[in-house]
């Protein structure tokens, strides 16, 4: 796949076959990560791939808090369409059945351009998500971990030297073909 039909083509998938992901094709995926651009090169990223049964039940047990204090967001983001909160809250709670959750750290919290160096973590979590559906493999970058308060949670139980938990990410072969969401008008300006 080209880099554009990537870009263009990759959407967030929120149900996953149960087919586990070669490991190869999962170390191929980590290390697009660590390629991403970063401030003054300092790599703010640590990755915690998350595969094993039990494990994936200690992610989705932490999640089953994350959906409990999210709820009442998402009743109020989607007061005109209520059905997506159970929806949502299934996703969370369930990851979707994906065979892998990638944990994604800001392993140098203290770096005094936490900006900067945040934006670097996330060059790196999109370089997962767009190297994974290179191989057809799916992905959704999940925020509410983190927005809910339940980092620490995420830190302690799986990395806990290693920086302050930021996104997870959920890896699998697409069970779905989600269609691109509209795009807004007027985003770019060209001077």
């Amino acid at each position: 796949m080209d880099t554009r039909g990537a870009l263009m083509t990759r959407r967030s998938i929120r149900r996953y076959k149960a087919d586990p992901i070669p490991e190869a094709d999962l170390k191929e995926i980590l290390e697009a990560g660590l390629a991403a651009p970063s401030a003054i090169n300092m790599q703010h990223w640590y990755f915690v791939a998350v595969q094993s049964p039990d494990a994936l039940e200690k992610v989705k047990t932490i999640m089953g808090g994350v959906v409990e204090k999210f709820t009442p967001v998402l009743e109020q983001r989607f007061a005109r369409n209520p059905e997506q909160v159970g929806i949502t809250n299934k996703f969370l709670s369930t990851l979707g059945g994906a065979p892998v959750c990638v944990l994604v750290f800001f392993l140098k919290p203290d770096y005094p351009d936490r900006d900067g160096a945040m934006q670097s973590v996330s060059a790196a979590i999109e370089n997962i998500l767009l190297a994974a559906w290179d191989k057809g493999i799916g992905s959704c970058w999940l925020s509410a971990p983190q927005r809910m308060g339940f980092g620490p949670a995420f830190q302690e139980r799986f990395a806990p030297d290693k920086g302050e938990f930021v996104a997870a990410i959920t890896l699998g072969y697409p069970d779905q073909q989600p269609k691109m969401p509209p795009r807004r008008e007027g985003r770019y300006t060209i001077v």
